[in-house]
């Protein structure tokens, strides 16, 4: 209610005119809202009123269960989204049982999808918990000890990666939660405590974060910031440190997708805390190109730039300690973050400039293809050259063919739509709308 701006009264004649809008009745004043503020817990139905007046304020989905009421509604009025809210876990047993626990309601369809499902208060929980967990030890997790079992997950993993780069995470979220649910969860389970536990929590971590990576690119929001939390847990309990920071920084790009800059920030400098020192040239980059990110998208020229200079530096250090998962991050592909980030800062050229350099090898996978084409066709709108713009978007559009990507379709929608406010007369302009409303309808 606060950070909502909303007094008591406030809220109580919400609830009174959502409710009249379902035709029901409620008899909510002052006096009803200071009792659930002291304790009092409401009926289900209420509580459900209550939490939709909270979330159509802020902006973001609130649940009952959040709000710390417990009566349960079933049937048409029950909540759309039904678990707990976003916390970092004490343990590698609680972010499995919580990990189980979103792998199902993600599997049913009952997380809310969309930009409004990012849970904005978790971010300190998130930092603080990581950060000042006492397993703080860097280690290589690929001890002689680890079970089979582990490489199993990460090879499944990395093959699902690979088709992730090439379709979208539409095509690989069905794959990913069915094996999961079904192989790795009952294995993790079944392990005692030790050193080959902490391999298959090093592997299980991965794989979260293929979950949490795949569900943001599919719109899934909710989804996706619990199983990269979640993850990050067992990471930490595995003593992964750059695995955990790549969930961070995993988080810190979802943060950023959704507006939520501040946080991209503080969630990539948490990062790049917990992996500076560490001889891993990749992952430092890849992380310092983050804060590059969250920093363009809070207009901060300079800060960018600095940010994508020590990520440049860093990826032509020497280091033998990156793992095998930031193999893609190549020169290539900090040349698409940098594209991204003078995109958001408005300066065309070095955005086109960029942008060239990232998709200039023929091995360039088709979903990075298709989102740098589109930033280059933001890249040339934003230098007043209209022809350019829609023949590299028309591109894009062409050859993401059967790419599943909700991230994909907003850059796109979000192109045509600036587009159309440039250039409403223009005959480029009409066919550009004309041919994304055929490729979203095929999608």
């Amino acid at each position: 209610m606060t950070e909502a701006e909303m007094t008591n009264n406030g809220l109580a004649r919400r609830v009174r005119d959502l409710a009249a809008r379902r035709g029901v009745r409620s008899a909510a004043d002052h006096v009803a809202v200071k009792r659930w503020l002291d304790g009092t817990q409401p009926k289900a139905e209420t509580a459900v009123l209550i939490a939709t007046c909270l979330s159509e304020k802020l902006g973001r989905t609130v649940t009952p269960f959040g709000l710390g009421f417990t009566a349960v509604v079933t049937g048409d009025d029950a909540p759309a989204t039904t678990v707990e809210p976003v916390v970092y876990p004490d343990d590698a047993d609680t972010a499995t049982d919580r990990l189980d626990s979103v792998a199902a309601a993600d599997t049913a369809g009952i997380l809310v999808p969309g930009p409004h499902a990012w849970d904005g208060f978790a971010t300190p929980s998130i930092i603080t918990g990581y950060l000042f967990d006492d397993r703080s030890e860097y280690r290589r997790p690929d001890s002689d000890d680890a079970p089979v079992d582990a490489e199993a997950i990460r090879l499944t993993t990395a093959r699902l990666m690979d088709l992730d780069f090439q379709l979208g995470g539409g095509h690989t979220r069905e794959l990913l939660l069915f094996y999961f649910r079904s192989q790795v969860l009952p294995l993790l389970r079944s392990l005692p405590r030790g050193a080959g536990r902490a391999d298959i929590l090093s592997a299980t971590s991965e794989l979260a974060q293929m979950l949490g990576w795949s569900a943001y690119d599919a719109g899934r929001h909710a989804a996706a910031q619990r199983y990269l939390t979640y993850g990050l847990r067992l990471a930490r309990d595995a003593g992964d440190v750059l695995l955990g920071a790549r969930l961070l920084a995993n988080l810190s790009h979802q943060a950023n997708y959704l507006g939520r800059y501040r946080d991209a920030v503080q969630l990539s400098r948490a990062a790049i805390t917990t992996s500076t020192g560490i001889p891993a040239p990749a992952t430092l980059a890849m992380l310092h190109a983050m804060e590059a990110r969250a920093l363009a998208s809070l207009s901060d020229g300079p800060g960018a730039e600095h940010a994508l200079g020590r990520a440049e530096a860093s990826l032509h250090q020497g280091g033998d300690a990156d793992p095998a998962w930031i193999s893609y991050f190549d020169p290539a592909e900090l040349a698409g973050e940098a594209a991204h980030c003078f995109r958001d800062l408005g300066r065309g050229e070095e955005t086109r400039h960029f942008a060239g350099l990232a998709v200039a090898s023929d091995a360039t996978p088709p979903r990075t293809r298709a989102f740098i084409n589109m930033v280059t066709a933001a890249g040339a709108l934003q230098e007043g050259s209209l022809d350019e713009a829609v023949a590299a978007a028309r591109l894009a559009i062409e050859l993401a063919g059967p790419l599943q990507s909700s991230r994909y379709q907003r850059y796109v929608a979000d192109f045509v739509q600036q587009v159309s406010a440039a250039y409403p007369r223009e005959r480029h302009t009409s066919e550009l709308a004309e041919l994304s409303d055929r490729a979203s309808r095929s999608g």
